[in-house]
């Protein structure tokens, strides 16, 4: 037993971190699941698709964030499988490609960071990576970014493997793993706007920086990198092609209207933030890095950095919460430093080791290999720094999932390289633990917070810095449900003959609730109002949160509804309405706009339009194909 344990001791270690991440993954899940907006809107398309079939497939899929451009259908494809499969449309069933990604990306993450770190780094770094607070929080719900962390590990493995090949001239590697590449990045690209722009510049760059540094240091090796490149070339491009294949075709049928889309928001996104002049997003800019880097690898939420201004005149606008936050704020801005420096120097070191008088040392093909590792990891920061630029103000957590590998890697090149001594060894030991340490007790916090979510509202929440939310206040499946159940429950027992359930709720959780009650025997009942009732024969109800339901009761609505019941479900109330004598006065004369609406948003009609004369709104199947 002891020599099992001893010769599998990596395998099983790995197998713990899976055991322990899938735990962390999956504790309450059903109960505390995030299912807002984007989550209930794919899951209404893909719950039409399965039971209409899979000509209904879309050809591209969602959106990119305040546009019109649409990213290619690879989420939808995967969420599409899992629900085929399971025959079952419950929201749980949506979570399965993260699941399944945050077990592969465990043993792909190790070997990746094997390549620069010994087997006891590498489990080490993995085990941080794999109990990281921002990692565990977009595994926990269904969301197309949230794959970038694991399609960023394989396209980095895969692409360095490639040159491995080429260094050990393997013609038949080589062309395996470029074809692997292309598959990744075909479908990496499809996840977010930022990969989309993103991937194919970091790809072109490291391979210029490897050929360039042969060309000039080791002719023999920039022989081996070109030898078969035209092939290669070919193959990446043929299967990564294959892969936009539903993209091509509705550019096809769409008269290329989503590539016009795709223009026209690059420029609408660098000409977004027009009130901030360029000194002052390049300043911002220099902050964001440090603060994502800091949160992404401690969970740690605690710091703000103040807001330099440059017009009409110069100033650092610190306020209140910057002010009290300036310790940690201080401590990660020098993290983020002396993991930078360390980097740096890694490189410049590496650089010196590879030259020309230096090719023929034994260590010359490794040195090599991880030069290349860091030049690959340094472009992949730099591309979405640049990338990011013109969204300095406005940059959201999920806009650092694309580089959360690479950061996990220079953390653990940071840790690994002031471990050379006693003292840095103990060092690094106590910097590691601590950073355990404050992701699982940020992940408690979380796990505490969406515990309480549905018993009761305790009005004064943080800003969550990791996963942003339009609302301030925690909302999880669990009460979601049960709003949905009692909305249910009363208008089977008080409203059996009523027409509609007619449902008004903030922005993010109508649709949710809407989905839950289709997702019954009351299928096609529920519709949302906005401000006035439309239908004389409807059961009204209103959702808002528990400590403000002003909210909804503004205006001229009191004098249309009268609350007739009303129960809470912790961070959100629900009221039974029941329409004034004013409320029926005005639903009558908006039923005939109601029935108009009604007719024009019929997904035939709208098929028939799009067909007819293609728009940004527009999303054509496999159907329209054939």
């Amino acid at each position: 037993m002891k020599n099992f344990l001893i010769k599998y001791k990596i395998i099983l270690i790995i197998l713990v971190l899976i055991a322990e991440g899938l735990f962390l993954r999956l504790y309450n899940l059903e109960d505390w699941l995030h299912f807002q907006l984007d989550q209930s809107r794919d899951a209404y398309l893909i719950k039409d698709i399965v039971e209409k079939g899979a000509s209904e497939l879309p050809l591209l899929g969602p959106r990119a964030g305040g546009s019109f451009l649409r990213l290619g259908p690879a989420y939808y494809y995967m969420m599409y499988l899992f629900s085929l499969i399971s025959g079952s449309f419950h929201p749980l069933v949506f979570v399965l490609p993260e699941i399944i990604g945050s077990i592969v990306f465990v043993p792909l993450f190790y070997l990746l960071a094997k390549r620069f770190f010994d087997w006891k780094w590498s489990l080490i770094v993995t085990a941080l990576a794999v109990n990281s607070t921002f990692l565990v929080t977009y595994d926990r719900f269904s969301w197309n970014p949230n794959l970038l962390p694991l399609f960023s590990l394989l396209t980095i493995h895969a692409w360095l493997k490639y040159f491995d090949a080429k260094k050990k001239k393997d013609e038949k590697s080589a062309f395996l793993w470029v074809a692997l590449t292309a598959l990744s990045v075909g479908i990496f690209v499809q996840m977010h706007f930022v990969a989309f722009t993103a991937i194919p510049i970091i790809l072109a760059l490291s391979a210029l920086a490897f050929w360039l540094r042969s060309r000039l240091a080791d002719k023999k090796l920039a022989e081996n990198y070109t030898k078969n490149i035209i092939k290669e070339i070919a193959v990446f491009l043929l299967i990564f092609l294959f892969v936009q294949t539903p993209m091509l075709v509705n550019e096809y049928i769409g008269k290329g209207i989503n590539t016009k889309q795709f223009f026209s928001t690059i420029v609408e996104k660098q000409d977004k933030d027009t009130s901030h002049t360029t000194a002052e997003k390049l300043i911002q800019n220099l902050w964001v890095y440090p603060k994502g880097y800091f949160v992404a690898t401690t969970g740690s939420q605690g710091i703000d950095f103040p807001i330099w201004q440059t017009q009409p005149n110069f100033d650092i606008l610190c306020d209140d919460k910057c002010r009290k936050s300036f310790a940690p704020t201080f401590l990660a801005a020098l993290i983020f430093l002396l993991a930078g420096a360390v980097f740096l120097y890694l490189i410049i070191k590496r650089t010196k080791e590879i030259t020309v008088k230096n090719n023929s040392s034994r260590n010359y093909l490794k040195n090599v290999t991880e030069w290349e590792f860091l030049i690959l990891i340094a472009i992949w920061i730099l591309v979405p720094w640049w990338a990011f630029f013109s969204l300095s103000f406005t940059l959201r957590p999920r806009f650092f999932l694309i580089s959360i590998v690479p950061l996990w890697i220079i953390t653990g090149l940071f840790l690994r390289h002031i471990s050379d001594s006693k003292i840095g060894e103990k060092i690094a030991v106590t910097l590691a633990s601590l950073i355990l340490i404050s992701n699982i007790v940020n992940i408690v916090v979380r796990f505490d917070r969406s515990a309480s979510a549905s018993q009761v509202d305790t009005e004064d929440y943080p800003q969550d810095q990791i996963l942003f939310q339009d609302e301030s206040y925690p909302v999880v499946l669990k009460q979601q449900q049960a709003i949905a159940d009692w909305i249910k429950e009363k208008y089977q027992t008080e409203n059996p003959s009523k027409d509609y359930i007619f449902l008004w709720a903030p922005s993010f959780y109508y649709r949710p609730i809407m989905y839950l009650i289709d997702n019954t025997e009351l299928e096609g009942k529920a519709r949302y109002f906005s401000n006035y009732p439309v239908w004389i024969n409807g059961s009204y109800y209103a959702i808002t949160r528990a400590t403000d339901p002003a909210d909804f009761f503004r205006k001229e609505k009191p004098e249309m509804f009268e609350v007739v019941e009303q129960q809470t479900f912790g961070t959100l109330a629900v009221y039974k309405l029941k329409l004034t004598e004013k409320g029926l006065i005005e639903a009558k004369k908006r039923e005939t706009k109601f029935k108009e609406g009604e007719k024009l948003s019929s997904p035939e009609r709208t098929k028939k339009n799009c067909l007819k004369k293609p728009k940004p709104t527009c999303r054509y199947t496999w159907g329209d194909v054939f």
